[in-house]
C-alpha cells in the first residue's frame, strides 16, 4: 500500500473521530453544559444560557431515560450484576425491559458513570457511525474522498444534532448491516462458478487479489450479525425497525444484482440475521415477556399520524424557528407540537447535492462501471419518495405502509429521519464519486437540481408562514429565518459552481462544513451551570433508607434513580400496568401513565378545580380525597415528600353530591337558596374558599354575589360583583376570613344570594334523589377549597428551595406480623420469629422475582392488592435474598453463548482460511 495512501486514510479516520469532539468543545470544557442534570432535572439549581433553545436534544427523555436510568444500569454493571431491575423508580420497574434506557448497550453505556457521561456517550455514537459508514463506503469502493463525506455527513446527521436518547443509539448500526449486506452478496458474487473461470484466467496477482478479496468477505454475515444485534441491543426498537426496512430494501436490490449466487447472499445476509437475534436475545426477550403486562400509551395505534404543515419548513431549514425549542415558553402550544413532530433534519444543501446524484444515474449506468451504483441510487430516491409522503400524510401512501406490521405502532414521521439522511448522505458522497469518473456536472443537471429545490423550499416556507409571523415579535428572532435562508441560498449557488467545475475537494468541504455549522448551533445553548440543592438531595439519601419519598414538583422522574434516591414517582414507557392502574384509582386520577410527576394528589392532580364544568365535578372516577391518597402512599412504603417550597399539599375540595344531568335555572335573587354539605373529610380542616355554579347569561348578570358559609359556632360571608362570575363554570370566591372546623364536625351550611341585581343571573339546580332517604331534591353545584390539618406530619428537612415532610404512617419496606426483622438492603434480610408468618415486601410483584430462604428457592407471592411481593416465613431464624430475572433466562443465556460461539468460531476459521490461501499463494 503506498505511503501516501495510508496517510491519507490516517488522516480520513483522525477527521472522523476528531470533529465530533472539536464540535462539542464547549460542552466538554463545560463552558456551556448540554447536560440535561443542569437543564432538565435543575433541583434549585440558576443557570445561565448564550442563546434560546436546547443544547442538542428536544425530548427530555435524554435526562430522564438515557442520564437518570441509563446511569443507574451503568452503575449496576460496574457493581457486577445485570440490570434487569430498578428498584429506585415507582415500586420498582423491570430496567432492561424498559430498552429506551439502552441498559444493554455495552460498552457505551458505562461512559453514563462519568460527569457529562451523556455528551461522552452522545460523542461516542457519533464517531462510531462515522466509522462504520467509512467503512460501508470503501465497501462500495468509493473513492477515499467520497468514502470520508459519507462518514462525516452521517455522523453530523440532523437527528444527532437534535437528540441525545434512545433514537440515536441504533444510528451506527444502520451503516454497519449495509456494510454486512454488502459484503454478504459481494462474496457470493466471488465464490459463483462464473466468477471462479473469471479468475482462472486473470493474471496470478490479479487472481491473489480477488482471493484475498474473497476470504475478507465471507465475514459479511458477521457485520449482519453484530449489526442486527447491535440496533437492538441499543434500546430503541422504533428506530431499529425504521432502519431495518431500508436494509431490507437495498438487501433485496442486492441480492437481485448478484445472479445466480442469489441463494448465497440471502443465506448469508439470513444466517447473519439469526446471529444478531441470538446476541440479542437479553434485549427482546424479556421486552416481549414484560410487554403482555405493560401500559404502551399512545404507540398502540398512530395509524395517519403526520407531520404538521411547517414541518416540511424545520425538515429542510433547521434553524428557521430557531434552535430546537427555541421560545416555546410564553407562545403559541402549536411550537410545541411541532417540535414534537421532527425526528431531526435533511437540509436543503444535502438534497440538492443527493439529487444531482440522482439526475446522474443514467450517465452512471452508461459508464458500467460498477463503483458508481446507479441501481441503489434509484432505490435510495424511491425510499426517501414513498417515506416522505406517507410522513407527509399522504393517506393512499399513508395507509399502504400501514399494512406492513409494526408501522401504526410506531411514530413514523419522527423516526423515520435517521433513514433520510443516510440516503442523503450516500447519495451525496455518489455525486463527489461521479465527478471523480464521469467528470462536471452538466448545466442542465444543475438548473433541474436547483428548480426542484427552489421549489420544495418555496412550498415549506409557505406552510411555515403563520408560525414565522407568529414569532416575529420575539427578540432577536428575526435573524433566524433571515439567515437560514441567506445561507441556503449562498451554499447551493457555491455548490452548484463547484459542481461545475468538477472540485470534488472544494465540494466535500463546502458539504461538510455545512454538515459541522448546522450541528454546532444548538450546542451554543448550553447553560453556565450553577449549583444544585446537594444539601437536600444528601438529606433525602440518609432519610430513604427504608422508605420511599413522593415527589411534589420537586425531584424530577426517575432522577431517584439516578442519585440512588428511591421515589415514586417515575418516567417509564412501557411500564408495568397493573402499578398504574393502581395509582390511576387511589392516587391520580386521569394522569397520564407513562409519567407519574403531580404537583399534587387527589382529584384534581392532573388539573385545577379554578373555572372548571360541573362536568369536572360529577365524575365518579374522580372522586377521590387528598387524605386516602396519602394513606394508600402510606401502606405502599412512601414515608417522605419533597416539594418545592411556598407549595400547600395537603389542599382538597368537596362539593354537593351532583349527578346526571336533568337540571334547570332559577333566578338568584335576594331570597337565599340554603342546604348541608356533610362528608366526614371536613374534619378539622380549614376552608379557604367557596365556589358556585352560575348561567350569566354570556357575563351579562349584573348585581352583588354572596355566598355564607356556617360551621357549628362559626359563619363567614364573600361577595363580589356578578359581572366577575363566569359563565357556566364555577366562580371561586376567598373567604375574608378563613373558617376552621373542629375534629369531629362534618356538618357545614351553606347559603347562596344575589342583591342589587340589575341583569339576571342563574343558579343552576341538579334534580336528584337523596342517597339516603332516596327523596328528591333540587341542588346546586357549591364546592369548598380547605386545608387538611397537619396529622403528625413533621417537617424533617427545609432550605430556601425545598420542604421534606415526613408521613406519619408509612409502612416499612419489610413487615411480618410477629417477627423480629433486620434488614442488609432491599434484596436481603434475616428473620426471627416465633411463629411461621408472611413476609411483605414493599417492592412491585412481577413475574419471576423469587426469594431464597435459608437456601431454599421460593417464588415470590403477591399480597392482596396486586403490588407487593410476599413470602412465607418458617417458624425460627431465617436468611431471606430476593432476586430477579427474566423468565426465561436459561433461553437467553443459552442463545447469547450460541451465538457469541458461532461468532468467534466462524470468524477465526474464515482468518484461519484466508491466511492459509494467501502462504500457498505466496510461499511465505
Amino acid at each position: 500500500m503506498p505511503l501516501t495512501y495510508r496517510r491519507a486514510r490516517c488522516a480520513a479516520l483522525c477527521l472522523i473521530v476528531l470533529l465530533p469532539v472539536l464540535v462539542h468543545v464547549a460542552g466538554l470544557l463545560n463552558i456551556l453544559s448540554p447536560d440535561p442534570l443542569h437543564i432538565f432535572m435543575r433541583f434549585g439549581e440558576d443557570n445561565t444560557s448564550l442563546l434560546d433553545g436546547s443544547p442538542g436534544w428536544v425530548d427530555a427523555n435524554a435526562g430522564a431515560t438515557t442520564e437518570a436510568l441509563g446511569t443507574r444500569a451503568a452503575r449496576q454493571w460496574l457493581s457486577g450484576h445485570i440490570p434487569w431491575w430498578d428498584s429506585y423508580s415507582g415500586m420498582g420497574m423491570p430496567l432492561a425491559a424498559e430498552m429506551q434506557n439502552s441498559a444493554l448497550f455495552l460498552p457505551f453505556i458505562l461512559l453514563l458513570i462519568f460527569k457529562n457521561g451523556l455528551l461522552y456517550l452522545k460523542i461516542s455514537v457519533q464517531i462510531a457511525t462515522g466509522l462504520a459508514m467509512f467503512g460501508l463506503a470503501r465497501e462500495m469502493r468509493l473513492t477515499l474522498l467520497a468514502a470520508t463525506l459519507a462518514a462525516v455527513l452521517d455522523e453530523f446527521s440532523g437527528t444527532l444534532a437534535w437528540f441525545a436518547h434512545g433514537p440515536i443509539m441504533p444510528l451506527p448500526f444502520l451503516p454497519l448491516f449495509v456494510w454486512g449486506v454488502m459484503r454478504c452478496c459481494a462474496t457470493a458474487e466471488k465464490n459463483s462458478p462464473e466468477d471462479q473461470a473469471l479468475t482462472s484466467q486473470m493474471p496470478s496477482g490479479q487472481a491473489l487479489t480477488g482471493q484475498l478479496l474473497t476470504g475478507r468477505l465471507l465475514t459479511g454475515w458477521a457485520l449482519t450479525g453484530l449489526a442486527v444485534a447491535g440496533s437492538i441491543v441499543a434500546g430503541f426498537p422504533e428506530t431499529a425497525y425504521m432502519n431495518g426496512l431500508l436494509v431490507l430494501l437495498i438487501a433485496i436490490w442486492r441480492v437481485s444484482t448478484t445472479g445466480r449466487a442469489w441463494k448465497t447472499a440471502a443465506l448469508h445476509i439470513i444466517g447473519g440475521g439469526l446471529l444478531g437475534l441470538a446476541l440479542s436475545a437479553p434485549a427482546w426477550i424479556p421486552f416481549a415477556e414484560a410487554l403482555p403486562l405493560s401500559y404502551v400509551g399512545q404507540n398502540q395505534n398512530f395509524h395517519d399520524a403526520h407531520m404538521l404543515r411547517p414541518n416540511a419548513a424545520l425538515l429542510f431549514f433547521p434553524y428557521l424557528l430557531g434552535p430546537p425549542l427555541y421560545a416555546i415558553f410564553g407562545t403559541s402550544p402549536k411550537l410545541i407540537d411541532i417540535w414534537w413532530h421532527t425526528g431531526g433534519y435533511c437540509d436543503i444543501a444535502l438534497l440538492f447535492a443527493a439529487l444531482i446524484a440522482v439526475m446522474r444515474t443514467r450517465a452512471a449506468a452508461r459508464s458500467h462501471d460498477r463503483t458508481l451504483w446507479p441501481g441503489l441510487r434509484y432505490v435510495l430516491l424511491g425510499y426517501c419518495v414513498i417515506t416522505g409522503l406517507k410522513a407527509l400524510g399522504v393517506v393512499p401512501v399513508s395507509r399502504a405502509l400501514d399494512l406492513i406490521p409494526g408501522i401504526r405502532q410506531t411514530m413514523f414521521y419522527v423516526y423515520i429521519s435517521p433513514g433520510w439522511w443516510f440516503a442523503l448522505s450516500l447519495l451525496a458522497a455518489l455525486a463527489v464519486q461521479d465527478l471523480r469518473k464521469l467528470g462536471p456536472v452538466p448545466r442542465p443537471i444543475l438548473l433541474a437540481a436547483l428548480a426542484v429545490v427552489t421549489t420544495f423550499s418555496g412550498i415549506a416556507l409557505f406552510q411555515a408562514r403563520e408560525i414565522v409571523r407568529m414569532l416575529l415579535p420575539h427578540p432577536g428572532y428575526v435573524w433566524y429565518p433571515c439567515l437560514s435562508v441567506a445561507w441556503t441560498l449562498i451554499l447551493c449557488v457555491t455548490l452548484a459552481a463547484t459542481l461545475r467545475r468538477a472540485r470534488p475537494g472544494l465540494a466535500t468541504g463546502l458539504l461538510l462544513t455545512n454538515a459541522a455549522v448546522l450541528f454546532f448551533i444548538p450546542t451554543l445553548c448550553g447553560v453556565r451551570p450553577g449549583s444544585p440543592d446537594l444539601p437536600a438531595i444528601a438529606a433525602l439519601k440518609s432519610l430513604t433508607t427504608e422508605h420511599r419519598v413522593l415527589s411534589l414538583n420537586g425531584l424530577t422522574p426517575n432522577y431517584g434513580a439516578f442519585y440512588g434516591i428511591p421515589a415514586i414517582n417515575y418516567n417509564y414507557l412501557p411500564l408495568p400496568a397493573r402499578f398504574a392502574d393502581a395509582l390511576d384509582h387511589n392516587v391520580c386520577p386521569g394522569y397520564e401513565h407513562t409519567t407519574f410527576d403531580p404537583w399534587k394528589i387527589g382529584r384534581f392532580c392532573t388539573g385545577s378545580p379554578d373555572n372548571t364544568s360541573g362536568d369536572d365535578w360529577k365524575n365518579p372516577n374522580r372522586m377521590l380525597s387528598v387524605r386516602s391518597a396519602f394513606a394508600w402512599l402510606e401502606a405502599h412504603n412512601v414515608g417522605y415528600v419533597i416539594h418545592a417550597q411556598g407549595m400547600t399539599i395537603r389542599r382538597d375540595h368537596i362539593a354537593t353530591p351532583i349527578t346526571g344531568d336533568d337540571r334547570t335555572g332559577q333566578p338568584l335573587t335576594d331570597n337565599p337558596v340554603e342546604g348541608h354539605l356533610i362528608s366526614a373529610r371536613l374534619r378539622g380542616t380549614t376552608i379557604r374558599r367557596v365556589g358556585v355554579l352560575l348561567s350569566t347569561y354570556l357575563n351579562a348578570a349584573r348585581g352583588t354575589l354572596h355566598i355564607a358559609l356556617c360551621s357549628r359556632t362559626l359563619c363567614t360571608q364573600t361577595d363580589s360583583p356578578l359581572a366577575n362570575a363566569a359563565d357556566n363554570r364555577l366562580t371561586w370566591l376567598t373567604l375574608p376570613t378563613p373558617l376552621s372546623l373542629a375534629p369531629d364536625e362534618t356538618d357545614l351550611i351553606w347559603r347562596v344570594s344575589a342583591t342589587e341585581v340589575t341583569r339576571p343571573a342563574l343558579l343552576w339546580l341538579w334534580h336528584i334523589h337523596d342517597a339516603t332517604t332516596g327523596a328528591p331534591q333540587s341542588l346546586p353545584l357549591i364546592t369548598v377549597e380547605f386545608d387538611l390539618p397537619e396529622d403528625g406530619i413533621q417537617r424533617v428537612y427545609e432550605d430556601k428551595h425545598f420542604v421534606i415532610e415526613k408521613l406519619p404512617d408509612a409502612t416499612s419496606y419489610f413487615t411480618a406480623p410477629g417477627c423480629t426483622l433486620h434488614p442488609a438492603s432491599r434484596t436481603e434480610l434475616t428473620a426471627d420469629c416465633p411463629n411461621p408468618s408472611i413476609l411483605t415486601r414493599n417492592e412491585l410483584s412481577f413475574p419471576d422475582w423469587t426469594a431464597t430462604v435459608n437456601g431454599t428457592r421460593h417464588l415470590a407471592g403477591t399480597a392482596p392488592d396486586g403490588l407487593q411481593q410476599t413470602i412465607p416465613l418458617p417458624q425460627g431464624h431465617a436468611s431471606v435474598v430476593f432476586s430477579y430475572a427474566p423468565r426465561h433466562i436459561g433461553l437467553i443465556e443459552t442463545l447469547f453463548a450460541t451465538g457469541l460461539l458461532i461468532l468467534i468460531v466462524g470468524t477465526a476459521r474464515q482468518n484461519r482460511n484466508v491466511f492459509r490461501k494467501r502462504r500457498a499463494r505466496t510461499g511465505n
